[in-house]
């Protein structure tokens, strides 16, 4: 298992979705096999009173098998039995439903995990640009041009916008959870089985825990915006309104991000320990899709800034 895992790793780094696509249908079919082996090793070894008897045959009717080698040949079996019984349990460790949801579980966290590490090397280290970066170069270039031609009234209708876009977000990413909250607390209180009480428990704060990242993001970009709003006629002699404007990009962003990653805990809810390996399967290639630069564009459409380069202002 954990060969499989440094193997979907190193894809998601070189960016194989269709490798790691075929990984996720040879998991789901191995995991949806499990196989009785016990029928197995009581058959294929032989017991201690025929092979004595077997050796005997041999040697009274044949003289070819010496004496001194029955009680060799009898050790012999004896400890592959041993042995082959010991692994049983073993085998039957790794394929439990319990290891294999911790299984899937986990390489759909790392999935996911390891996509938004690669991620933010690549904009760290890569002249490339990705669409975050493009889109928050582009709000800061506006904000320049603002101040440049002191177009106030067109910049408040566009911060208007886009603060009424990202309020939408926020209260439908909260009545959502609102809706998800109620309907998983009422399964809570109905369950009497304690560990899928606290399975429930572990899904629902992975739930939460999203779409709350989801609407805070969104509201952080509002709150950003109204605040530049206020600074844009009186702060034309320095670039606080371009960084500001930059960082609400980025809320946008995280926003919408934090959005799509719920969908794969709703997912685990609903369908299981498969359904959540497979929709992140899923997000990882629609996330290495949208994140590309935009078609038509050159790297030099917008002036790189990168985040060590960029002044930090108390707000």
């Amino acid at each position: 298992m954990l060969s499989v895992l440094s193997i979907v790793n190193m894809r998601i780094i070189s960016g194989n979705w269709l490798f790691l696509l075929t990984v996720a249908l040879v998991l789901l079919s191995t995991f949806g096999f499990t196989t009785d082996r016990s029928s197995h090793h009581h058959h294929s070894i032989p017991s201690r009173q025929s092979t004595s008897k077997t050796v005997n045959i041999d040697r009274k009717h044949h003289n070819i098998v010496p004496s001194s080698y029955e009680s060799k040949i009898v050790n012999i079996g004896r400890s592959a039995h041993h042995t082959q019984l010991n692994a049983l349990p073993i085998i039957s460790t790794l394929t439990s439903p319990a290891v294999q949801d911790v299984a899937l579980i986990s390489s759909s966290i790392l999935i996911l995990g390891s996509y938004h590490i690669n991620l933010y090397r690549r904009e760290r280290n890569s002249s490339i640009k990705t669409w975050r970066q493009y889109q928050a170069d582009t709000r800061e270039d506006w904000s320049r041009h603002v101040r440049d031609t002191e177009g106030w009234l067109y910049a408040i209708q566009a911060m208007r916008n886009a603060m009424v876009a990202q309020q939408f977000l926020a209260t439908t990413v909260l009545s959502l959870l609102t809706l998800i909250t109620g309907k998983m607390w009422d399964i809570l209180r109905s369950e009497s089985d304690i560990w899928r009480r606290r399975l429930l428990t572990v899904q629902l704060a992975s739930i939460s825990m999203t779409m709350l990242f989801s609407s805070y993001q969104f509201l952080q970009g509002v709150r950003l915006m109204t605040h530049a709003g206020f600074m844009f006629p009186v702060k034309t002699s320095n670039n606080k309104v371009d960084n500001i404007m930059r960082k609400t990009q980025n809320c946008q962003w995280l926003g919408l991000r934090w959005m799509y990653i719920s969908v794969a805990p709703i997912a685990w809810v609903v369908g299981g320990s498969r359904t959540f390996f497979l929709i992140s399967c899923l997000l990882f290639k629609f996330f290495n899709g949208i994140d590309q630069q935009p078609k038509g564009t050159n790297s030099d459409d917008v002036v790189y800034t990168k985040y060590e380069d960029m002044p930090e202002y108390a707000i």
